[in-house]
């Protein structure tokens, strides 16, 4: 595992861990990019990102990581989950950079009921031009 992704995730699980706004701040890039089953195309853009990911895990209830795979600087966190009565199950996949941010991340969810439920949460957190 390479330095950068070692010190992105001990970073990362502090965030998660206390969904302090400047934790996440400090771990997305500029220009760092997310893609989503709820979206055709990847964004491009940190105060996007910011926002996604902050909404997510505000809706986010019983969140558990149950599995990490790590290669170089690419990262796929495995994830179970709740949103009000749905179930999911799901994978971060996380490209860092040299310094240790998030270049890329790209959400994997499944069941499809689950995905709509986070998606209908994160529109109505962030307005509909967000999600």
């Amino acid at each position: 595992m390479s330095n950068e992704a070692r010190t992105f995730l001990n970073r990362w699980y502090e965030f998660v861990e206390t969904h302090d706004a400047a934790r996440l701040d400090a771990l997305v890039a500029e220009g760092a990019m997310i893609s989503s089953p709820a979206f055709f195309t990847p964004k491009a853009s940190k105060p996007y990102v910011i926002a996604i990911l902050t909404a997510v895990m505000q809706g986010f209830e019983d969140f558990t990581y149950t599995k990490e795979w790590v290669d170089g600087q690419d990262i796929i966190l495995e994830f179970t989950a709740r949103i009000g009565d749905k179930k999911l199950k799901g994978i971060d996949r996380i490209t860092v950079n040299e310094a240790g941010e998030i270049a890329h991340i790209e959400v994997l969810i499944r069941p499809l009921n689950g995905l709509i439920a986070l998606a209908e949460h994160v529109r109505a957190t962030l307005g509909q031009a967000a999600a």
